[in-house]
């Protein structure tokens, strides 16, 4: 079967994949070094551009990105990009074939990396690369984000994501866990203490509607509910998830698995849904139900018994029994923005130039924090362009002191 998906690209020579791949992947290239079996040198050319293959193959919007610009979709399916790269970095894990083909030596210059999400293990992998001494800063105690606590185990192997990590860290990389920027690490300290800094900590405070009862007990924020890894017992209960993109459908899987009666409602109907139709369809399959064309207006509780009140596109409105109310309706930066001394735009992301360095001299920036595209693959390839970015910086410093 793996075979027949390979030999279905065409390797075109205008390789229009690439063009719709945040990171720019050399697809046909990696494509057909699998066709000859040369599995390393495949691996190689992904790990070229994206140090985390295997998840961003997993799990990248590919359907939306490199598939749907692939010249076979024109007259049938596309090249199925995304399985083919998750194969490819899964047998680099197993084999443990290298990240980099060629590392520079130590360049005697330390730069520090706050967050160990997508886009920091990016910025820190690609860094150490160049040849600097990297520390990142991970406010948990684990790496990768989102990654991690965002996307649920029955979509992402666990054992497969921990290795992923591990073969950045086994670069050299220092990892300081359970520091948190505001709290116990501090920038200006940081920009004492490294040659550059480089935040890359995401922007995953969930937006909630401003509606009666947003503050009780059993209503939760889905970004912060899954960071928590909290595991509840919904058995018999009534859970509703507001939102129409891949959050609300992962959290309402994990609701599921969890033993509750879901239901998302969704504000639009079923075709404007941001979410991919094939989860989606497996959201279905596992018996969650679905309310389109309907907000949520109130939450009301009496004692320990919770009512939403519900209104639909034509007006009508009713009450839905719940026991717990999640909300996925999007994301937005983390108040400890404010305190940085950076500027930052309209809503509160922090601004960057066209070298993601931010309004303080040798501090760089990328992924969410800037208000990158919401995707794993939009992230890493934030956090490597802004290590090629730093490397400039860095030597042209030099430069001018010579």
């Amino acid at each position: 079967m793996f075979r027949n998906k390979i030999d279905y690209c065409l390797n075109c020579v205008t390789k229009p994949c690439v063009k719709g791949c945040p990171l720019k992947n050399d697809i046909p290239l990696f494509i057909n070094y699998s066709k000859e079996g040369d599995f390393l040198k495949a691996f190689s050319v992904l790990s070229e551009t994206n140090v985390l293959p295997f998840i961003c193959g997993s799990i990248c919007l590919s359907l939306k990105l490199c598939e749907n610009n692939c010249v076979r979709k024109l007259k049938g399916k596309s090249v199925e990009i995304g399985l083919l790269e998750s194969i490819i970095g899964e047998q680099g894990l197993k084999k443990n074939y290298p990240l980099f083909e060629k590392k520079n030596d130590f360049n005697g210059k330390n730069v520090a990396v706050v967050g160990g999400g997508p886009a920091g293990l990016s910025c820190a992998a690609f860094l150490k690369k160049l040849g600097y001494g990297v520390t990142i800063y991970e406010k948990h105690n684990y790496l990768g984000g989102l990654i991690s606590h965002g996307i649920p185990d029955f979509r992402l192997d666990s054992d497969l994501r921990e290795k992923s990590f591990e073969k950045i860290i086994n670069l050299g990389i220092e990892v300081k866990y359970n520091h948190e920027l505001g709290k116990n690490i501090f920038l200006k300290n940081l920009k004492k203490k490294y040659d550059a800094v480089f935040l890359g900590f995401g922007a995953n405070v969930s937006k909630i509607l401003h509606i009666k009862g947003k503050n009780l007990k059993n209503v939760y924020g889905s970004n912060e509910f899954l960071e928590s890894r909290v595991r509840l017992n919904l058995r018999e209960k009534n859970v509703i998830v507001v939102g129409g993109g891949d959050t609300a459908i992962d959290m309402a899987r994990v609701a599921k698995r969890f033993g509750g009666n879901v239901l998302i409602i969704y504000r639009g109907n079923e075709k404007e849904m941001k979410a991919l139709k094939s989860v989606v369809s497996l959201a279905k399959k596992e018996e969650i139900s679905f309310m389109f064309n309907t907000n949520i207006k109130q939450i009301i509780s009496n004692e320990n018994d919770y009512n939403a009140y519900l209104c639909n596109a034509k007006g009508y409105n009713f009450i839905y029994p719940c026991d717990y109310v999640f909300f996925a309706i999007g994301s937005k930066p983390d108040e400890i923005n404010k305190k940085l001394g950076l500027k930052l735009d309209l809503n509160g992301y922090i601004k960057v130039d066209k070298r993601n360095m931010t309004s303080m001299r040798g501090v760089f920036a990328g992924g969410n924090v800037i208000n990158e595209k919401n995707t794993v693959a939009h992230a890493l390839a934030s956090g490597r362009n802004s290590a090629y970015n730093i490397d400039l910086y860095l030597k042209n410093i030099d430069n001018k002191k010579h």
